[in-house]
């Protein structure tokens, strides 16, 4: 029912909040300082400063450099393979990282040249629109003895595959079905918390691209029917 004396939205209002919207999402996402190693690892990086025990800080900090080195399996050979992984481990702290480490720790200043990439091959993934390095790191965090930061991890990444998943097939999905998905991954090893509810992620069937291919598709048939009266 229409009511009466109210100003609907224009469409193209709308169009402009989405646009606005997306270019805020993708702003405020933080660049990846080694982007080979994925979000993730990033942020588990990050939340390693917030551990204030140095010991447990330590021991997480272990683990993430295994959590990296079973992510490149192909580079074990490759020389000073684990000094490497400890640079990396540092340089994408941006150096903040205070921990104990058995190798020199590098300085930003003595950083002339960005950390040469990790050459990868993208493997037979069949949940390809989760990405290769979340599930990876899912069967590296089901091996984590630290419950509450195990559990923590899971959510996030369960979060990151709904959003996934919705990006992919332009439909939503259940937080069961995710869950599902993450069992079947870990090969069971992996239990979801009670009570989790995953965060509410937005549908838009349109992209920015498609807007833009729906105006070139008007204009060249105004051109066309133009023409035609010629």
């Amino acid at each position: 029912m229409i009511k009466k004396n109210y100003i609907y939205p224009k469409i193209s209002s709308l169009k402009n909040n989405y646009i606005l919207n997306i270019m805020k999402y993708n702003t405020e996402l933080s660049k990846l300082i080694i982007p080979e190693y994925g979000r993730h690892i990033h942020q588990i990086i990050d939340s390693l400063s917030l551990i204030k025990d140095r010991k447990k800080r330590n021991q997480q900090a272990e683990v993430v450099i295994q959590i990296m080195g079973n992510l490149n399996p192909h580079l074990r050979d490759v020389n000073d393979f684990k000094h490497k992984l400890w640079d990396h481990l540092f340089i994408m702290s941006n150096y903040k990282l205070d921990v104990d480490s058995p190798y020199s720790i590098p300085k930003k200043k003595d950083i002339d040249t960005k950390p040469k990439k990790i050459d990868y091959t993208q493997g037979s993934v069949k949940q390809r629109h989760y990405g290769k390095y979340v599930i990876n790191i899912l069967k590296e965090v089901s091996k984590l003895t630290d419950s509450e930061k195990k559990d923590k991890l899971i959510i996030s990444i369960a979060n990151q595959m709904k959003r996934s998943y919705i990006n992919w097939n332009k439909s939503n999905v259940l937080d069961n079905v995710i869950f599902s998905e993450i069992e079947n991954i870990s090969n069971g090893k992996i239990k979801i918390p009670e009570n989790t509810t995953l965060e509410n992620v937005n549908i838009y069937q349109k992209t920015f691209s498609q807007y833009k291919n729906i105006g070139r598709k008007k204009n060249n048939h105004r051109i066309k029917k133009n023409n035609h009266k010629k």
